[in-house]
């Protein structure tokens, strides 16, 4: 076990220092599970943070639609984490993702996201109370709880002689993560009158938070703005979302 953690250690040990941001580092844990009374999950972990060696996780909630489970993490060495984790039953042989999304203490500001694979250890599987199992997840964490800041650099619609109504849209977007990494993220056009019809919806990444597009698009007789929604997200899941509206020329 502590070969194959190994080489994650060192890395993480920057969680333990101020000043900048570390850069999101492979993360690993391996949580030995069983069932409480109302079925969900409890047991102990490990991991190869040298902030939270080991410790006793249990899941206090589950989202029925989606048998996502939220889970709260107690670290021997002081501190927790909370994580979601899904699908729940996939943990008693099969793969799903994971992600923290809150910590307190030292872990205040522990963010981080990855898939799992699980294993049923023993117990029968069509009497979940007796099933025991080891998931074993792997991704990135690190102390940063800040999303990527997004901000319009350039806007340009200009209007086309035919067909009626299309406007050529050039647009340029900052949105910089301030641990370094690539950002994804989806944008839209609306018109703010009918706001859930999307004009025009496109995703992608960006490695030097600089994104540069250009749409072709065509709007409505009465149309007089746009607005523009911005949703990013960082590699270890931390997500801002940007709203701008410009009047159309």
């Amino acid at each position: 076990m502590r070969t194959a953690l190994g080489v994650a250690i060192a890395a993480l040990a920057l969680l333990s220092t101020g000043g900048a941001v570390a850069a999101p580092a492979s993360f690993q844990l391996v949580f030995n599970g069983k069932h409480q009374a109302n079925l969900l999950h409890e047991g102990t972990f490990t991991t190869s943070s040298t902030r939270c060696p080991s410790g006793t996780a249990a899941d206090v909630s589950i989202d029925e639609a989606t048998l996502t489970a939220t889970r709260r993490f107690s670290c021997a060495a002081g501190g927790d984490f909370t994580a979601t984790v899904g699908p729940l039953p996939a943990e008693h042989g099969g793969s799903g993702s994971w992600q923290i999304v809150d910590g307190s203490g030292p872990l205040t500001d522990l963010r981080g996201k990855g898939t799992f694979t699980s294993v049923r250890l023993s117990g029968d599987p069509n009497d979940p109370e007796t099933i025991t199992f080891r998931s074993t997840w792997t991704g990135v964490a690190a102390l940063d709880a800040t999303p990527p800041t997004v901000s319009v650099t350039h806007w340009q619609a200009k209007k086309l002689a035919r067909p009626k109504r299309t406007y050529r849209v050039r647009l340029g977007l900052s949105m910089p993560d301030n641990g370094g990494g690539a950002v994804s993220y989806a944008l839209q056009l609306v018109d703010p009158r009918k706001p859930s019809n999307a004009i025009v919806f496109k995703t992608g990444n960006t490695a030097t938070g600089s994104v540069t597009r250009s749409f072709r698009i065509r709007v409505g007789k009465h149309t007089r703005r746009l607005r523009l929604k911005v949703d990013a997200s960082d590699v270890l899941g931390n997500q801002s979302a940007f709203a701008k509206t410009f009047r159309l020329r």
